[in-house]
């Protein structure tokens, strides 16, 4: 009898210990941050910059009026199919699943109910799979509103670093989402993804109450063997009106790697009048010869 249940407890400890704790209970109480400003690389190549640095615009688009309802709720997923592809560690993707726990996946099973955030990256997620894209991943409701979908084939947002290229992107916007039991808490957070250039950029608008203490914000692959964390379960590290980019190793070869720099004012002027000056004498060298 004593063997049996000593068989029974090895059974079942694995499986309880695997199950998501209670809805809106953290229990991740070691913190982690990354280099603040910039971090990286990660094995695959990917860094980051955050907005603090001038690299990294924290222009947030508001698509709620363009863009597509994917999905509404608590601890649900929905894949999509994307209006273009990019590359995500070495992989092309062209879909992803939606999770209103404020994350994307490449595993288009996901049902959503990974309500434990992942800290820090690299992490094998307590529920589902597949390589992930965490802006805000926390037990998250987003209720009555929605998660929208829009895909913009030249961006609203400039890309940071290829800014004259016109890069399509796509975006992910989750509108008035809360934490979960504290619906009166509202904050809105995205992703856009560019092509080409394959940069990940997410965006937190002018309002995040818990600001990073109980959720994680990074970048992990498929397997969770190769990940970059910005943070998780920091306080104050997720602040509001703040933006992290994160740059991919490889972009596509057609990206005009340095920006064309403008003129200054100052310099268009000295052009203008040496293009004049040129034509003033030209004008009389023709005319000499006319007159000899």
């Amino acid at each position: 009898m004593k063997n049996l249940f000593s068989i029974l407890l090895l059974a079942v400890v694995p499986f309880v210990m695997a199950q998501e704790p209670p809805k809106g209970q953290d229990t991740t109480t070691s913190g982690y941050r990354g280099v603040g400003g910039t971090g990286g690389p990660d094995a695959f190549g990917y860094t980051y910059n955050d907005s603090s640095t001038g690299l990294c615009s924290n222009q947030f688009i508001d698509i709620t009026g363009t863009g597509t309802s994917v999905i509404t709720g608590d601890d649900v997923a929905t894949p999509i199919t994307l209006g273009g592809s990019f590359d995500f560690y070495g992989d092309t993707i062209t879909d992803l699943s939606v999770a209103t726990n404020g994350y994307l996946s490449t595993d288009l099973t996901d049902t959503g109910g990974d309500l434990t955030n992942d800290c820090p990256l690299p992490a094998t997620p307590s529920t589902s799979g597949g390589a992930r894209i965490y802006p805000l991943h926390d037990d998250l409701d987003v209720d009555p509103s929605s998660v929208y979908y829009q895909f913009f084939s030249v961006c609203p947002r400039p890309s940071d670093n290829y800014p004259t290229n016109n890069l399509g992107c796509h975006v992910f916007h989750w509108d008035e989402a809360n934490h979960w039991g504290n619906s009166a808490a509202k904050f809105d957070i995205e992703v856009i993804i560019y092509e080409l250039s394959y940069e990940i950029v997410m965006v937190h608008d002018d309002r995040n109450p818990e600001a990073g203490s109980g959720s994680t914000t990074g970048l992990q692959n498929d397997g969770a063997t190769i990940g970059i964390t910005y943070a998780c379960d920091t306080a104050a590290s997720i602040p509001p009106s703040s933006a992290q980019c994160f740059v991919h190793p490889n972009p596509d070869s057609s990206l005009t790697a340095v920006p064309a720099l403008p003129v200054p004012m100052n310099n268009k002027i000295m052009l203008v009048a040496l293009a004049s000056l040129l034509a003033m004498m030209a004008f009389a060298v023709i005319r000499r010869r006319q007159m000899q």
